[in-house]
């Protein structure tokens, strides 16, 4: 039981660090923005929602808590530092890490 809340503090704290870097620096380096802003929602952050969620479900099988807290944690960066036209990120990143969530669980079937 350690382990696991272990692993969700890591993933919570994991999920703040890469969603919020990018707008952070953006803020304080504003030239930046015309190249970051689509890298950042496009790539990163649907890149961190498949490998987040495939690796923590290869570890617990399909764990419905796992998508939730890869949308979750997005909704205060699009909110502070996107609007709500973010929203639609929101739902890639749910749909991302449904799809990160199976492939992982069936990884962890086959073993």
């Amino acid at each position: 039981m350690l382990s696991i809340k272990k692993d969700i503090m890591l993933f919570i704290i994991a999920s703040l660090l890469v969603y919020n870097t990018i707008p952070v620096l953006n803020f304080i380096i504003p030239e930046s923005t015309t190249y970051t802003f689509l890298t950042d929602l496009w790539i990163t952050n649907a890149i961190y929602s498949l490998i987040g969620s495939l690796y923590l479900s290869k570890k617990y099988g399909f764990q419905i808590w796992i998508i939730f807290v890869t949308a979750c944690l997005f909704i205060p960066t699009m909110i502070i530092f996107y609007n709500t036209s973010a929203f639609i990120f929101l739902i890639i990143y749910i749909v991302i890490a449904v799809i990160g969530s199976i492939i992982g669980t069936l990884i962890k079937k086959k073993k």
